[in-house]
Order: structure tokens, then sequence, then C-alpha cells
């Protein structure tokens, strides 16, 4: 199985930003599967391909761009995978650039079966969403078998940070401002710092709920939550999972390192946390008994008062490539 990963700069609604520029690669992959789901919840993937769908019709006005939205009310008929079905077939144009948008698409019970049929049947090229309470990493390598390519969304960085509030002041006081709010967009919105902590809180919370305990059953959210917040804690040093599992023994949260180990990937790769490989410069290789996690959540989790941490955090997360 091959993956390709784009990164891009700035302000995805921007006409010419990078993160449209970067898409625009996939260009290059002609009617493959682009899954623009690879992201923390919240990150502004429906936003994205919004514009990006925009920004394919005003430089191809003669692609013809289906564009699905499964959470409007208008579309609910589809959500049968049959109808999605005849509704892409029945969209189809002859001679054209069939380009294929859906966004939230887990919302339709079985579209794997349509977005394969209709992969299979070739002249799409076709872009899909979805919640990353259903559809991890590990899932569309089972639904699409390779067929498929994935587009890396993270939360913002500090110069994106800066150019979304424009430069209000030095950078070190923007940093600052940079580090306390973190990276989730949506929590800009609210310009009461105690509300914007209240906001990305909901989005921590759901993720743990929605996206993990109950989509993987897991029978004991007491130590996922408690490993989540000594990973937050210990942000940008060196963790494994039998230390961790020690640790929250002594605190008398009983686990073991197997079921310490399997969280910390679910929370991996639900993008709550990152991982950096220790590499060993004399041996020029990476080791894997012991990994540094780095948080972009800024301090709404941590509290205000630990803003060493988290600029520890931040600080470490620019030596990653």
């Amino acid at each position: 199985m091959s993956y390709v990963a784009v990164r891009g700069k700035g302000d995805p609604n921007a006409k010419g930003g990078e993160y449209q520029n970067v898409l625009l690669l996939l260009y290059g992959v002609a009617y493959a599967i682009k899954m623009s789901k690879r992201g923390m919840r919240r990150s502004g993937k429906s936003e994205l391909m919004k514009a990006f769908s925009v920004s394919v019709a005003r430089k191809d006005p003669s692609s013809n761009n289906v564009y699905i939205d499964l959470l409007g009310l208008d579309n609910e008929p589809l959500l049968e995978y049959h109808a999605l079905h005849r509704e892409i077939i029945g969209r189809y144009k002859e001679g054209a650039r069939n380009r294929l948008f859906i966004d939230e698409v887990q919302q339709c019970k079985g579209f794997e079966k349509t977005i394969n049929s209709i992969h299979a049947r070739g002249g799409w090229d076709i872009y899909l969403t979805g919640s990353n309470a259903f559809l991890l990493s590990s899932d569309l390598a089972t639904l699409f078998t390779g067929r498929h390519r994935e587009v890396h969304i993270l939360p913002f960085s500090f110069g994106e940070y800066r150019s979304y509030f424009g430069e209000r002041g030095t950078v070190d006081d923007d940093f600052d401002g940079f580090i306390r709010r973190g990276g989730l967009a949506g929590s800009y919105d609210y310009d009461n710092i105690s509300e914007s902590y209240g906001y990305v809180r909901d989005v921590y919370k759901t993720i743990l709920t929605r996206d993990l305990v109950q989509k993987f059953s897991l029978p004991d959210s007491t130590v996922l939550k408690k490993l989540a917040e000594h990973m937050m804690d210990n942000s940008g040093n060196l963790n494994s999972p039998n230390n961790i599992a020690n640790v929250l023994d002594a605190n008398r949260v009983p686990t073991n390192h197997v079921t310490v180990g399997r969280y910390i990937s679910l929370l991996r790769d639900a993008f709550v946390f990152y991982e950096a490989k220790r590499y060993d410069i004399k041996g020029k290789k990476y080791l894997s008994t012991q990994q540094s996690i780095t948080l972009r959540l800024g301090n709404a989790l941590c509290g205000p008062g630990d803003a060493q941490h988290g600029l520890g955090s931040h600080v470490r997360e620019c030596s990653l490539p």
C-alpha cells in the first residue's frame, strides 16, 4: 500500500494559498481516491475540500464537478449506498473531466461499496472527507485496499496563527498568544480566552468519547483519560508504555504496558498527539524503544499555569521534519 502526504501552510480558504496548491499536486495521481481526512477533529477538512472544489471549477470550467454534502438534509435520500451510487452515475458527463467530492462520506452506511464501484468503473477523480470517529487510518487500509491517497491536514502553525490574526505585536507576544490558544482555528472565533478553552476541551472530550471509547468499545475509559493527561504533562519528553504503565499503577490506576501501548496508538491515530522517533546520531538509525510525544492544543487542557509545558512542546515541534 502506498500513501502520499502533502502539507500546506496558511489559510486553507485563501485563493492560490499553499493548501490549495499542494492539493493540485494530486492531479498527477489521476482517478485515485483522495481522502482529505487525515487530521485532528475540527482541523478544517471540510472547508478545505469546499475551497478546493471552487478552485478546481475556476481553473477548469469544463470540469464536471459533483459535490455532495451528506450532512445536508436535501441529500438524506443518498444515505443509502445504492441510492448514492445511482446519483453519481446519473451525473456523469461523457467527454468531461469528472470530479466527485463527497463531504462526511461516513454518513452513508456501506459507502465503501459505492466508492469502490465508482472507482472500478473509471472516469472519476474522487475526493472524500470523513469523521475520525469512523475513519481512522486502519479503516482506510481495510476499506480501499491501497486504492487511495491521503492528504494530511494539521492544526495551525505559529506562522499560520500570525497570518490569521495579523501581526498584532512583537513575535514574542504573538508566540505567547499562540501557546495559550493552540492551533485549532475554531477556537479563534471566541474573543474570551475561557470560551476558547471551552471549545478546545469539548473537541478533546469528543475525540476521547466518540472517536475512541465508543468506536473501539474500550473497557476502561479511566485509563485512557489518565494516560492522556500524563502524556500532556510530559509532552516532548521520552516515554515508553512500560514506564507510563508503572506511573499509572503507582497512582492507583491499574493497567499494563500492552493496554498503554494500544491506547497510545489510538490517541496518535486520532491526532491528539504526534510521535517523534528517537534518532541515534552515531548509529544513524531510529530507535523504537522510546518516543517523544507532542501536543498541539495549547494550554486549554493543561491550564494557563503550564505555559512552560506549552513552550517546550512547541519548541520541540519546530524540530520535527
